[in-house]
């Protein structure tokens, strides 16, 4: 060890040498390309999706589910905007978080099919203004229920993105 640093040759596995796959990265592979169409279609289709499961027990619970967790970590991931960083899913530091990004995930998923089912329930007790359409609108029920899940949608995409940020500077340590 004492030749290594008396000669200049330092360790390749040393901290300094380190270079992050999700910044050094210039072009988007084909896998992560998919993966990414797959998620957008997925948060797209979603709503054809909502539209049959409507009537079914947990229908809208279960599918909106299935397009939060889509639209997450397409966002989580993504390079978005602002020059925002992209993390590649086979990024060592990411991979390291993925048990903690999976139970936070886990945690919200939770909390929107609480919120979801509660809202549901109280549904046929609410004034009829608020669970009728207008012509033109969305009634205020369904309006105040997206809006939710939208702020819910964000809060953890920015604290997920958060969590690999710091993972990425302390680095593959």
């Amino acid at each position: 060890m004492l030749s290594q640093i008396s000669a200049g040759v330092v360790p390749f596995n040393h901290a300094s040498d380190w270079q992050d796959p999700c910044l050094t990265r210039k072009h988007i592979s084909f896998p992560r390309l998919a993966v990414f169409t797959l998620l957008f279609l997925a948060v797209i289709g979603g709503g054809i999706f909502l539209a049959l499961m409507e009537y079914r027990p947990y229908g809208i619970q279960l599918t909106s589910m299935v397009i939060y967790t889509a639209a997450v970590a397409l966002y989580t991931f993504s390079r978005n905007r602002n020059g925002a960083q992209p993390f590649l899913l086979s990024c060592p530091v990411v991979r390291r978080q993925f048990s903690r990004l999976i139970r936070r995930h886990l945690g919200f998923l939770v909390a929107l099919f609480i919120a979801q089912t509660t809202a549901l329930n109280l549904r046929p007790n609410l004034p009829a203004l608020w669970v009728t359409a207008s012509s033109r609108d969305a009634s205020p029920f369904t309006l105040i229920l997206g809006v939710f899940c939208l702020c819910l949608a964000i809060a953890e995409t920015l604290t997920n993105r958060s969590l690999l940020d710091r993972a990425h500077s302390i680095g593959p340590n």
